[in-house]
């Protein structure tokens, strides 16, 4: 290499002064903690914000639900009861008080109402009143308690929802049914014994049948039967008589401990 001072040199470049930012910023630890707080920040923002959509969302989900058990619930109400005031339509032309003046011993619109009581939530029962002395025997006459029970089968709009011929309805036929076994919906057979008409009557859901809708027979007929306004019983007894009288298995264990007379 020459001596010579004006000797031409390689560019190179001069060194630099001046500190890389990785190098600056570990040489910073207070800067570096900075970073790190602002991203926590942002990444805890986000999550929160992420929460409150996911809370928003099965919030406005539920509620969308909710509305849509409702239409459910009015649906199946209002279907019950068309259902119901078909069949009353059709079967209820025995059973006329008045034909001229269209005055039958069923009303269509109470057991509308008796059905809809069941569905709303803190609703009163809903009571029948006082049938019209043409159709109800006065317990106190002799005749037979399946008499009685025929004309409440009426009355009390048991028609509206049970054949007596065997035809399907809203529910079971009493055409044979006593005696007969009763598939449960816990997957039990039960035989439908005094013991069980009993219980469907007076309370209803206790027992469920499988095929049978749950929900639609009335609670109102446990405090109108029995209880401590009807000790005897009677109105029961006939009911479960005349239920008696149409199956072809009626027998002592199907049969009310009172005489049918």
């Amino acid at each position: 290499m020459s001596d010579n001072p004006y000797h031409a040199q390689p560019n190179v470049p001069p060194p630099s002064t001046t500190t890389p930012p990785e190098a600056s910023a570990a040489g910073k630890p207070g800067l570096r903690e900075d970073v790190d707080s602002h991203n926590l920040l942002l990444v805890g923002s986000f999550l929160t914000l992420l929460v409150v959509v996911l809370i928003l969302a099965v919030i406005a989900y539920f509620h969308h639900y909710r509305h849509v058990l409702e239409a459910q619930k009015e649906a199946s109400v209002s279907a019950w009861s068309t259902a119901i005031r078909h069949r009353q339509i059709a079967s209820i032309q025995p059973h006329w008080v008045n034909r001229k003046r269209h005055q039958a011993t069923v009303g269509i619109e109470l057991a509308e109402d008796m059905v809809v009581a069941q569905y709303t939530p803190g609703a009163k029962p809903v009571l029948l009143p006082a049938a019209p002395e043409a159709t109800i025997l006065p317990t106190t006459a002799k005749v037979p308690l399946h008499v009685l029970g025929a004309k409440l089968y009426a009355s009390l709009g048991c028609i509206g929802c049970h054949t007596v011929n065997g035809n399907p309805g809203v529910g079971p036929s009493w055409k044979n049914l006593a005696g007969y076994p009763q598939k449960l919906t816990n997957g039990k057979t039960v035989i439908a014994n005094y013991t069980f008409l009993r219980t469907m009557i007076l309370h209803p859901g206790k027992l469920l049948v499988a095929g049978a809708p749950a929900g639609v027979m009335p609670a109102t007929y446990g405090p109108m039967l029995s209880g401590p306004k009807h000790p005897h019983e009677t109105k029961l007894n006939a009911i479960i008589w005349y239920i008696n009288t149409l199956s072809n298995r009626s027998s002592k264990a199907t049969q009310p401990p009172v005489p049918d007379k």
